[in-house]
């Protein structure tokens, strides 16, 4: 992706809220929309969700997993799960009110005047959110929600239906990508520059995630997750990144919690099994090895200031397929190719590929059989701090983890504080239920 370096669009619609968020959207009232341009909504919202996926979501998804740790502070008592509705609050707010309310609105608008790539781009990015958000909470308002003052207390619809809705609109996405665009050129696009190809090669990436999410429900969804990886990326260069941006307020979020709360270090947990593995992405993982982040804020290898997040990546991508042809009976030379090209892509990222070969000759990353556990134990140590992570070991169990605390990993968010105040069709639950694709 080309780097953007003025986003200036931000500013107009967001304002920083505190240490732990990044940038929180000043946004329409959706009951009397103004008619703001899509470009002036699209740049926002991509920024709150990046924001959002490398913040709160990562750093909770990365400890629960035992990537990173909770150390110091806040994080510490986290890290034994003491951990409340109200820690969720502002992740909750910012994805319905800065990103899904926005989206409403320029699909609405885009729709209304013919503008097809905005209405295929928000589309693609509302079903990202959506499957986000209930593969964290399970069943979340949707068919009520969004509608301003007109429904205080929505319902939850099931993860099934949000399911079917993110199916929906991913092919109603491409449907209006396929199509002129409307008399107004996408701009304001700070993923793939207003390239439309990409976009639609992203939306069957995020399908693929979607379907394999579903594979524990019904099998046949290992067959559709090949079926969308084939219309996907063909290479890492087709990655749907978000580029952050050097400076006090636009930098990464994991580099600003560093920066400004630095209760975090890397997981021993991992820090033990990428030296097992002679993995040289390890130095690149743990800062000093140390401590904290917070000595290593500036000098982070991986926690960059302006760090390029992937949201969807083809190294996700190739560790599903090999999974996939795993679970349909697919051939070692075809689950092979899959598995290396997922870490070789990995390595070159991240500027090692210069140690791929040597990396991929050990008998214990590259056995005569592949099986499930290097799959799923490659794809952890790949994914870093990646929340997709915590779902591929809700799914699978892998790698194998001892809890920090009591008997059990988290498996879920709970809901927000906020939400079980004013909503009395909030269900009650607690970190150790299950979302319903979790039947492991």
């Amino acid at each position: 992706m080309k780097k953007i370096y003025k986003i200036g669009l931000v500013f107009t619609f967001l304002s920083i809220v505190s240490c732990q968020d990044f940038l929180e959207g000043t946004n329409e009232n959706p009951n009397d929309p103004t008619n703001v341009s899509p470009s002036a909504i699209l740049a926002p919202v991509q920024t709150t969700l990046a924001s959002q996926y490398g913040g709160n979501f990562s750093r909770y998804s990365g400890m629960f997993v035992q990537q990173i740790e909770g150390m110091d502070r806040q994080w510490a008592s986290f890290n034994n799960y003491v951990i409340v509705g109200a820690n969720f609050d502002n992740d909750w707010s910012l994805l319905y009110v800065d990103v899904l309310t926005n989206l409403n609105i320029m699909i609405a608008q885009s729709e209304e005047n013919g503008y097809n790539h905005y209405v295929g781009v928000g589309k693609t990015l509302k079903a990202y959110t959506l499957l986000l958000m209930t593969d964290f909470w399970n069943s979340i308002p949707y068919s009520e929600a969004l509608t301003g003052v007109d429904i205080l207390q929505p319902t939850f619809d099931s993860q099934a239906d949000i399911y079917t809705e993110v199916h929906t609109l991913l092919e109603e996405a491409r449907a209006s990508l396929s199509l002129s665009d409307g008399g107004l050129t996408l701009t304001g696009d700070l993923v793939y520059s207003g390239d439309t190809t990409s976009w639609t090669k992203a939306s069957y990436g995020i399908q693929a995630r979607a379907y394999l999410h579903q594979s524990l429900l019904d099998s046949s969804n290992y067959n559709n997750a090949l079926t969308a990886i084939e219309n996907s990326f063909s290479s890492g260069t087709e990655d749907m990144t978000f580029d952050f941006v050097n400076g006090a307020t636009t930098a990464a979020p994991w580099y600003q919690f560093n920066r400004d709360r630095g209760d975090i270090g890397f997981n021993s947990t991992m820090n033990d099994a990428m030296i097992a593995l002679s993995d040289p992405r390890v130095d690149l993982y743990d800062g000093d090895g140390l401590s904290t982040f917070l000595d290593d804020t500036d000098t982070h290898e991986f926690f960059t200031i302006d760090r390029s997040l992937a949201l969807m990546s083809y190294t996700e991508l190739m560790f599903v397929k090999a999974e996939a042809l795993m679970q349909t009976g697919g051939s070692q030379t075809e689950i092979k190719t899959a598995y290396l090209a997922a870490i070789e892509n990995s390595f070159n990222t991240l500027g090692l590929s210069s140690d791929y070969a040597t990396y991929v000759a050990q008998a214990s990353v590259n056995p005569t059989t592949v099986t499930m556990e290097e799959i799923m134990t490659q794809k952890w140590l790949a994914l870093y701090t990646d929340p997709e992570s915590f779902s591929d070991w809700r799914r699978t169990g892998l790698p194998a983890l001892t809890p920090n605390n009591g008997v059990a990993v988290p498996t879920r968010f709970l809901y927000p504080q906020t939400e079980t105040n004013l909503n009395t069709n909030v269900p009650t639950v607690l970190l150790t239920d299950k979302v319903d694709w979790d039947t492991n």
